[in-house]
């Protein structure tokens, strides 16, 4: 995987700063031409890849003067999953804690609004407030049914513009860095994958497999994600870690992309948390607790890490078990340390990790997958990792 980010920015005489960022992240593969590096996006939410039309990480300008605040307009990184990773990334627990629960990482098209700093004798805190959208997702569907149809006088609905609120908030002293972050979205394609982008529903433009030519009329989905996260430092040897997150989703039902030759075909929007067949797959509404706390301990050269995660079990009625009824928990250590004596800026470090889920079947709702702590749910309760690694900054 690589990175490639490119800045700029300018301070005029009245304190007034202009500037502009763009950053893209993609994963080659070995036998990738150069210019097929951009055409296989860490996370890809178009299906055109001509580089102008590219999935950046980062497309944006900005403008901003330190009593009014900032404003951002542009591809941007939610907070959600941007300071959930900058807080689990020491830790060893960024994938896990991060790219998991109901938010949304990437924000194709967001303004946002910054505040100033306001401080006082306890503190510093400021406040985000970010709007997103993003096209209708119809680039795969087929095209008699990318606006609403008429069957027996009842529509179906059509693919929607998902639209996005986040609200940020961070407090800071010197002893803590607590942040709270609230997240809502509607029309967009459900998952718990919490570095997933922006993408709108297709919409529901097949039928009751029961009772043919008359619409299931599943709603449009929506989702939503409330953290409280931070650090602590007791002293200057130590850090302690925290945060607790609350995840609902509204239940999707799968939809099916109509073709003349092979009748529905599912898997373009293949639902979340939906329910039986007699019901037209109709979405249910679920909800999750998750935890995350971590430990750091810095002595000379060496940093010492342990973390962990907790993955709660669902509250949801839905009668088909799509994980609601699992919890899992995953623990990692690990050592750092600094290398100056041979290169400087070079660190290595070592890790060890166990997972475990409650019992055997589908991951808990708040993950993305069912290997997503390294063992299968399905097949495995327990998984165990060792990661060795090295580090140079230049």
């Amino acid at each position: 995987m690589q990175q490639i980010g490119v800045g700029i920015s300018k301070e005029t005489d009245s304190a007034v700063t202009y500037e502009a960022r763009i950053t893209h992240r993609w994963r080659k593969a070995a036998d990738d031409e150069f210019f097929g590096w951009f055409a296989n996006p860490d996370v890809n939410y178009k299906t055109s890849n001509p580089f102008g039309n590219a999935d950046f990480f980062e497309k944006l300008i900005g403008i901003s003067r330190p009593d009014l605040g900032t404003l951002r307009y542009g591809t941007q990184l939610s907070r959600s999953w941007s300071r959930s990773d900058a807080f689990t990334f020491p830790i060893g627990l960024s994938s896990q804690w991060a790219d998991s629960g109901a938010g949304f990482g990437i924000l194709p098209e967001a303004i946002r609004y910054t505040s100033p700093i306001f401080e006082d004798g306890s503190g510093k805190l400021t406040f985000e407030v970010t709007l997103a959208q993003n096209k209708r997702n119809t680039e795969l569907v087929d095209r008699g049914y990318v606006a609403s149809q008429f069957t027996n006088n009842a529509p179906f609905p059509a693919a929607t513009s998902p639209r996005l609120g986040e609200f940020f908030l961070q407090f800071s002293n010197s002893k803590n860095l607590i942040e709270l972050t609230a997240q809502s979205s509607t029309g967009a394609q459900q998952t718990s994958f919490g570095k997933a982008a922006l993408v709108g529903w297709i919409g529901d433009p097949d039928s009751n497999p029961l009772t043919p030519g008359i619409p299931r009329g599943a709603g449009s989905p929506s989702q939503s994600v409330v953290m409280l996260q931070g650090n602590h430092w007791p002293n200057t040897t130590n850090m302690l870690t925290w945060g607790i997150r609350r995840s609902q989703w509204s239940g999707s039902a799968a939809s099916c992309n109509p073709n003349p030759t092979y009748g529905c075909l599912f898997g373009i929007d293949p639902g979340f948390n939906y329910g039986l067949r007699p019901q037209g797959y109709q979405g249910y509404r679920a909800s999750t607790i998750d935890l995350m706390g971590g430990w750091s301990h810095y002595r000379g050269l060496f940093t010492y890490t342990l973390g962990g995660v907790y993955f709660g079990r669902a509250n949801s009625d839905n009668p088909i078990e799509w994980g609601q009824s699992n919890s899992a928990w995953g623990m990692n250590a690990g050592i750092y340390r600094k290398v100056p004596e041979i290169l400087k800026g070079l660190g290595v470090f070592m890790g060890v990790s166990s997972s475990n889920f409650q019992r055997l079947g589908p991951a808990p709702l708040s993950m993305p997958g069912n290997s997503f702590l390294g063992a299968n749910s399905l097949y495995s309760k327990n998984g165990q990792a060792v990661t060795v690694g090295a580090t140079w900054v230049f």
